[in-house]
């Protein structure tokens, strides 16, 4: 069986650690090379995980590599895709999928031409709980989905992710797409409007740290995301990934990340929560690699990434004139 190689380009987004990692634990994958510009944060991981440093990224996408896996900040994800694209490679972007819809166009557009598949990092898809939600919905055990509540919440992260020139948004931004992404999947329709409220409320980093999105799909269905950083800085855990969906024969509970050990020290005066089941990522970058082995359709594609975005795109949209907003599709 031929070796795929794979690249990371940037460590500047925090997932990338881990994709990294469980790139390096599937067999017959060679992770090729880590390009960052930052090139102490790049030395470094090429180190810990012993492969080659390009400070350029250009030069990591002039090698033989069979596809790239990209975590840049998001203001990059448009540019460093579309690149990645047009050099023949498939790949794998960093949720959200891009800033702007016209960026979203532009990067499928360029991956059709040149016939190479892109992903949208939805690990989400992967996580052991939410198959087994979709093997129940889709089995009609709950019958029609009637309305869906979600709560994705966590810690306020730093750096990029609070300034809205680089990341597009805030809370809003980074935590509506994962259950936008995963009710979309679940009800098999699309977004048609949207009402956000939010803002800075809690942190006082004039970014939006809270939101609410309630929007209508156009099967009927009704839908709200509490997209919040609302996890204070000694809360036990950073993902929270859960929801409640009503159907016309039944309701089903999801909570992604339920399985956890709770430790309490004493001493240190923590408590602190060990998340042990799958978060996802290990499935995710599995994908990612038959994806660049064989050029299937991958789950959580770059099209399921640009219709999350339209969403949050939406709320932003709503948030600004406290009306109700109309989603615009790609």
């Amino acid at each position: 069986m031929k070796k795929i190689k794979i690249g990371v380009i940037s460590f500047e987004h925090m997932h990338a650690l881990s994709y990294t990692k469980a790139l390096k634990n599937i067999p017959d994958v060679e992770l090729a090379g880590i390009a960052d510009e930052d090139e102490f944060r790049g030395t470094q991981m090429a180190y810990r995980f012993q492969t080659r440093y390009y400070r350029d990224y250009h030069e990591l996408l002039d090698s033989d590599i069979d596809g790239v896996i990209i975590c840049t900040s998001n203001q990059k994800h448009c540019r460093v895709s579309v690149e990645a694209a047009e050099k023949g490679k498939h790949v794998l972007v960093e949720k959200p999928f891009a800033m702007k819809l016209e960026e979203a166009r532009e990067m499928l557009e360029t991956a059709r031409e040149h016939q190479v598949r892109i992903m949208n990092a939805f690990p989400m898809r992967f996580n052991s709980s939410v198959i087994e939600a979709k093997r129940i919905i889709d089995n009609g055990e709950i019958g029609k989905i009637l309305s869906i509540t979600g709560i994705n919440h966590g810690k306020i992260p730093s750096g990029w992710f609070i300034d809205p020139e680089q990341s597009g948004g805030g809370g809003i931004m980074d935590h509506t797409v994962h259950l936008a992404d995963l009710m979309r999947w679940f009800t098999g329709s699309e977004y048609c409007a949207a009402y956000c409220e939010g803002g800075s409320l809690i942190h006082n980093k004039n970014i939006d740290d809270c939101g609410i999105v309630a929007a209508e799909l156009e099967s009927g269905a009704f839908v709200t995301i509490d997209c919040s950083w609302a996890h204070h800085a000694c809360y036990p855990i950073w993902p929270q990934v859960d929801m409640e969906i009503i159907g016309d024969k039944g309701t089903l509970e999801v909570k992604a990340f339920a399985q956890v050990n709770r430790i309490y020290d004493n001493k240190k005066g923590t408590i602190e929560d060990v998340v042990w089941n799958d978060d996802g990522d290990e499935g995710l970058i599995q994908e990612f690699a038959e994806v660049c082995r064989t050029g299937k359709q991958p789950n959580a594609s770059g099209f399921d990434g640009a219709k999350a975005l339209e969403l949050a795109l939406a709320s932003y949209e709503s948030l600004r004139t406290h009306e109700k907003a109309v989603v615009q599709h790609i």
